[in-house]
């Protein structure tokens, strides 16, 4: 795999996902599957979110039609919401290695390609702009994370960018 700024870039999601996981689970129980008042009603309901919007890129990325990358987003949906902190971890971990083989098998990174959306119509994106993406948004939903836990009482866990370039 080529060594490129996307492809860091997604290890660094990876990276920051395992830091929540491991930090959730040192947590006492009922923090992660706690219901609180906020911009998501648990935690663990951030994170089916953020596994499932990861699936819709990659997909996308795929090249997958709608109603197909529809089909898996909801299949993966259902299976993380009914799944233990630990079993969520470890979707998350199938998942990036089915990022990672995409990222392999591409020769270019900075490839465009376009795919068709009902609302918007023809899309033309850059692969290396869409791993951008999944990475800000992920980053954007480990803040909300951290906002959550801090609404019961607890500390976050760091998961800057920076904190991955010092590991």
């Amino acid at each position: 795999m080529e060594n490129n700024r996307a492809i860091k870039m997604y290890d660094y999601h990876v990276w920051a996902n395992q830091q929540v996981f491991h930090h959730l689970r040192q947590l006492p129980e009922g923090i992660y599957n706690g219901t609180i008042k906020s911009v998501f009603p648990s935690i663990k309901e951030v994170l089916v979110h953020l596994y499932a919007t990861d699936i819709t890129w990659l997909k996308t990325m795929n090249e997958s039609s709608f109603d197909d990358t529809v089909r898996e987003v909801e299949r993966g949906k259902s299976e993380a919401a009914g799944a233990s902190i630990d079993q969520l971890e470890s979707l998350y971990g199938a998942l990036s290695k089915e990022f990672y083989s995409f990222l392999d098998e591409k020769q270019d990174l900075e490839s465009v390609f376009i795919t068709e959306h009902p609302k918007y119509g023809s899309c033309e994106f850059i692969i290396a702009d869409l791993i951008h993406h999944v990475v800000n948004h992920g980053t954007y939903h480990r803040g909300n994370v951290t906002a959550m836990l801090r609404q019961q009482g607890e500390k976050g866990v760091p998961t800057d960018y920076v904190y991955f370039l010092l590991k």
